[in-house]
């Protein structure tokens, strides 16, 4: 499932050990392939459509809606409607990677700040979706990535007013948490308000694939079809303790201010009744997946968590003592999502920056190799998916008078490590539950 953009330039440092990791990441995308997930949890005997031991019954409804949203949007809404190729059946899907999908109208959407396609896809999909009535079944599938693909602001703020609140989150280091507990209160569908326009349906069953660590319904895609605990009060929280209430746009605040007071209802702590959810795929099985393959390899693989969480550069200080203590022929596997706190002007995502503060961690060890990259193929801003690291990278970079720990402090992982050969680009995977790290010993 690597995406059909990989570069394989980047095995040419070390081909067989790099090669290897390769494969090991890509078994576990495979492992959480949206279209075989989907399949394996929407069943279809005759005209009974079944989730989660829950069934409902095709022949007393006229017409099946499918709406979807994500990274994986495509894949699984062409599952979906493997499903239900015999019935009347229409719909919208909103991605970043669009692909035709026979009776879907596939939107593209831009990722990770949305813009003005975001928000005319987002009510397109909601036109729809509010057209259900009790003789329709709703199918809804998300991804991670839902979030920004699916944008639509409260009345009286614009899209630069959520885009430049959702910037400063990202640089000051909030937590996916954090960051959708804000977004939550800046939306018109999130945060159980998509929930609401389906209100009129016959039936509504909901997919989703977790890109979150503890994979917190609530949380992934900001958990627009179900409740929501948080309030305004915790979203002016959020901005509060990372100092940038002074920064956000004037809108936003007085939005979140009003909400508090009580002026705007809050996210609903109750939604539809007649909806049948289910979790179908999350870090744990992309972990899982790598495990498997390394063990056909020949190395001894262990999970050490599917739950990493944490500053990047602090992830990699530990990661790199966990690697120390490792035996020739051992592996381990990390899943989750760290954060990157920035201070500097430079170019990265978290996958790079961990590699690269962890790369100055392992200097001179020959045994060593990690490769740390998100699931979906991208990180931040850049093109690449994430970084190789060894023993060799900041040599590499001394030979062409790079300083890495220069490049570190002021966040410019990907300049860094382009320039070495150890950035791994990958073209979008179709798939999205967060980042995967692996480090192991040759021996």
């Amino acid at each position: 499932m690597i995406g059909e953009g990989f570069d394989r330039g980047v095995l040419a440092n070390d081909p067989g050990r790099r090669g290897n990791l390769v494969r090991v990441f890509g078994a576990a995308l495979a492992a959480v392939d949206p279209e075989m997930a989907v399949k394996a949890a929407l069943g279809r005997d005759g005209d009974l459509l079944m989730l989660n031991g829950h069934a409902v019954d095709l022949s007393k409804f006229d017409r099946c809606l499918v709406l979807a949203f994500g990274k994986a949007s495509v894949a699984m809404a062409r599952a979906v409607t493997s499903r239900l190729e015999d019935r009347p059946f229409e719909g919208v899907v909103i991605t970043n990677a669009p692909e035709p999908i026979v009776g879907l109208e596939v939107l593209r959407a831009t990722h990770p700040v949305p813009d003005e396609r975001n928000i005319a896809a987002a009510r397109t999909l909601v036109e729809v979706g509010s057209s259900a009535g009790r003789n329709d079944l709703v199918v809804v599938a998300i991804s991670g990535g839902g979030s920004a693909l699916l944008t639509l602001p409260a009345e009286n703020l614009s899209l630069e007013d959520v885009a430049t609140t959702t910037a400063l989150l990202l640089k000051s280091g909030a937590s996916i948490n954090e960051l959708n507990t804000v977004r939550r209160h800046l939306s018109a569908v999130k945060g159980g308000r998509l929930a609401e326009t389906l209100g009129g349906a016959g039936a509504v069953l909901t997919l989703v694939m977790s890109d979150v660590v503890g994979d917190e319904l609530s949380v992934i895609a900001s958990g627009p079809m179900v409740p929501d605990r948080t309030t305004f009060d915790d979203a002016i929280s959020v901005l509060t303790n990372f100092k940038i209430e002074n920064e956000v746009p004037q809108p936003v605040l007085a939005h979140l201010m009003r909400g508090a007071e009580g002026s705007i209802p809050d996210t609903p702590v109750e939604v539809l009744a007649r909806q049948e959810i289910a979790l179908i795929a999350s870090a744990r099985e992309s972990a899982s997946g790598a495990a498997r393959q390394a063990a056909s390899l020949g190395w001894e693989a262990t999970i050490v968590t599917s739950t990493l969480t944490g500053e990047a550069r602090d992830v990699a200080s530990r990661i790199a003592r966990d690697a120390g203590d490792l035996a020739p022929g051992e592996l381990l596997v990390y899943a989750g999502e760290t954060t990157v706190t920035v201070k500097g002007n430079g170019i990265g995502g978290r996958n790079q920056e961990l590699a690269l503060a962890a790369s100055i961690e392992i200097a001179g060890d020959e045994g060593l190799v990690m490769l740390s990259a998100g699931t979906d193929g991208i990180d931040g801003m850049t093109k690449a998916a994430g970084a190789f690291a060894d023993g060799y990278t900041v040599e590499r970079g001394t030979a062409l008078g790079l300083d890495a720990a220069e490049f570190l402090r002021r966040n410019d992982s990907n300049s860094y490590l382009s320039a070495v050969g150890d950035a791994i680009v990958t073209g979008p995977t179709g798939t999205n539950v967060g980042d995967l790290v692996l480090v192991a010993r040759s021996g």
